[in-house]
This record gives structure tokens, C-alpha cells and sequence, in this order.
């Protein structure tokens, strides 16, 4: 999903960005990372995916580069 879609996706969740950082003990900006594809916190990616009812994989599909990292 882009980052656009992600956060729609939570308005409709009726989630804030900032209850994802609080529940995952981040400050809100790591979370705009994470929506914008900058930072791959598995912790706050599961959070959002909880929160809005999709697989993480359908969220972020996995990377090649990702891929090889693992």
C-alpha cells in the first residue's frame, strides 16, 4: 500500500498516529516513518497492520533488497 492508502486505511480504523506510537512505546515520527516506507520497525508495522485489518505482507510486500537482508 502506498503511504497515502496506509493512512486513509486508519482514518477509516479510527487510529492516530499517535495511539500506534503509544501503544508500541514510540515517538509519532518513527511511526510517519514507518507509513512512509523509511524505517522497517516490524513492531509499529504489525500495529498498524492490527489496527487496520490487513496482513503486514499486504501492506509492505517484501523487497529484494529486504529479501536478501534476511
Amino acid at each position: 500500500m502506498k503511504p497515502h492508502e496506509i493512512r486513509a486505511a486508519m482514518v477509516l480504523a479510527q487510529t492516530k498516529i499517535k495511539d500506534i506510537a503509544e501503544q508500541c512505546g514510540h515517538h509519532p515520527p518513527a511511526v510517519h516513518q514507518v507509513i512512509n516506507n523509511e524505517r522497517p520497525n516490524p513492531r509499529i508495522r504489525a500495529a498498524i497492520a492490527e489496527a487496520i485489518g490487513k496482513p503486514v505482507e499486504e501492506i509492505w510486500p517484501v523487497q529484494k533488497s529486504e529479501e536478501q537482508a534476511a
